[in-house]
């Protein structure tokens, strides 16, 4: 005869734990939460020490590439000492004809005629600290340049470099410090500056820019440092305007805004006082 009763279910057999052993997995567990949580707040500790050493790093940085950027002593008095005569002006719109008295009086005593003599002779000019390069850095970047060569005077290059640590003071004040403004031309030749003038009609066949005192700035486009873009804003528009309005006053420079071309036409005063002319 079958049996069909279901067995009765057997009741859980529990383990017997002693108490000593539930604290010490209690303790066990506490001291490895302990030790992660020390891990983490020492890699935090270490990370927020690490990016305050960087930064300060790249301030001690800056501040003395600054100091290597702005070793133009600008104390001449320039409206008695410049080398040609000018007057304070708060207006940008300096005419090419009088930004040429200044450019033939302290630039190249005669033009480069094309590239090929540009190149035989620029390795000369250079070793006798006539002509500059002029080079990429916190302050300004260069346009892929066409047209011209990346060569200018001393002073223009230290003209530049003002320019270029004032307009960071302009943005930093407005807590706007991510923009660098773009170099759009520099010294040209007489071939090149005729090309130019067939295709812009701006352009005319005699320029400063022949002379390597003279440069542009862009005022339509501002190299965005933090996302590595071009940008078309205001901010640095209106620092840059006021920051060349005020070295005009200073008569460090004439300037004149050229629209068709959306950019600043730059052109140096070189300020000698007596004892200094020559």
């Amino acid at each position: 005869m079958t049996n069909n009763k279901r067995p009765y279910p057997r009741k859980p057999v529990k383990t017997y734990r002693p108490t000593y052993q539930k604290s010490y997995k209690r303790k066990k567990r506490k001291t490895r939460i302990f030790y992660s949580l020390l891990f983490v707040l020492i890699v935090v500790t270490l990370a927020g020490g690490g990016y305050l050493i960087t930064k300060k790093v790249k301030q001690i940085k800056q501040k003395k590439e600054i100091a290597q950027l702005t070793n133009y002593v600008s104390e001449c008095d320039h409206v008695h000492y410049a080398t040609a005569p000018i007057q304070p002006s708060d207006k940008l719109n300096d005419p090419n004809e009088e930004q040429l008295i200044h450019a033939e009086k302290n630039g190249l005593k005669t033009p480069f005629a094309d590239d090929l003599q540009f190149f035989s002779q620029i390795d000369s000019l250079k070793a006798k600290q006539v002509l500059a390069e002029v080079t990429e850095n916190r302050f300004y970047q260069l346009k892929s340049l066409t047209h011209s060569q990346p060569y200018l005077i001393p002073e223009a290059v230290d003209l530049l470099n003002e320019i270029g640590y004032r307009f960071q003071k302009q943005l930093e004040e407005k807590k706007k410090d991510n923009y660098k403004f773009r170099i759009t031309s520099l010294l040209r030749t007489e071939d090149s500056q005729t090309k130019l003038s067939h295709r812009n009609g701006n352009a005319t066949s005699h320029s400063a820019h022949l002379y390597g005192t003279t440069f542009d700035i862009s005022y339509k486009n501002f190299f965005n440092t933090r996302k590595d873009t071009l940008e078309s804003t205001m901010p640095p528009i209106i620092a840059m305007t006021k920051v060349l309005t005020d070295m005009r006053k200073e008569c460090k420079l004439l300037a004149v805004r050229e629209r068709h071309q959306s950019c600043f036409h730059i052109t140096v005063v070189v300020c000698r006082p007596p004892e200094n002319k020559k």
